[in-house]
């Protein structure tokens, strides 16, 4: 799936790719810890409500925008046991800062982690191969990419909590975020096959086993 709204989204098994024009992540999609103070009851008046609204659609366009309402509240819903992501991705670009004396800078807004990387070419293989130790508990690689320059990848609680490997920003969910996830669709699916029942549709196929956006997602 991909849309367009502040950047770009695309969802992929177990890992959300979400990035913004300005090439930083998309926090809108990327859950991070302390993101929402929500109830769960509050939650689940919300995924129902979105769950509702998707089986009601009969608009292409519409069911695009609630598909992406649906990745805007899970990343709020796993907040409260996702690693500090905002966090360990400045700490990378403090990291970076401290390597590159004299980074290329557009004179407009804060660099992205990947300016600071740009910034780093000519340093040779040694650069990366290196591994930085982020203050957060997690550790920066930086890749060669086969398309030229550096990417990022950032390691914590044993996943890619976040990186950047020539295709945007995206993470890893940890075991954590992955039962919160499976929760999160319990509730949505639940409620979508109770609203589908009632007004006496028929449920694709392919809704028995993975939705179009949760497959990816």
């Amino acid at each position: 799936m991909n849309v367009s709204v502040s950047g770009s989204v695309s969802s992929i098994k177990d890992a959300t790719i979400a990035t913004t024009r300005k090439g930083e992540p998309n926090w809108s999609y990327i859950p991070s810890a302390g993101k929402s103070d929500k109830s769960k009851a509050e939650f689940t008046s919300e995924i129902k409500e979105l769950a509702k609204k998707a089986a009601l659609s009969t608009n292409k366009t519409e069911s695009e925008y609630i598909s992406m309402q649906v990745l805007q509240l899970r990343a709020e819903y796993l907040s409260d046991v996702a690693p500090d992501r905002k966090m360990l991705y400045q700490q990378a670009k403090n990291a970076m800062k401290n390597q590159n004396n004299n980074p290329k800078c557009r004179g407009i807004g804060e660099l992205t982690l990947l300016d600071f990387l740009e910034a780093a070419d000519g340093r040779g293989s040694s650069f990366a191969e290196k591994r930085y130790a982020l203050t957060g508990g997690g550790t920066l690689t930086c890749p060669i990419l086969t398309t030229g320059g550096y990417g990022a990848v950032i390691e914590c609680q044993g996943v890619k909590a976040l990186s950047n490997t020539g295709n945007g920003w995206g993470y890893e969910m940890t075991p954590a975020e992955l039962a919160k996830k499976n929760e999160f669709y319990s509730i949505y699916w639940t409620e979508y096959r109770s609203v589908k029942n009632n007004v006496g549709a028929e449920l694709p196929d392919y809704l028995e086993e993975k939705p179009s956006f949760d497959m990816k997602a």
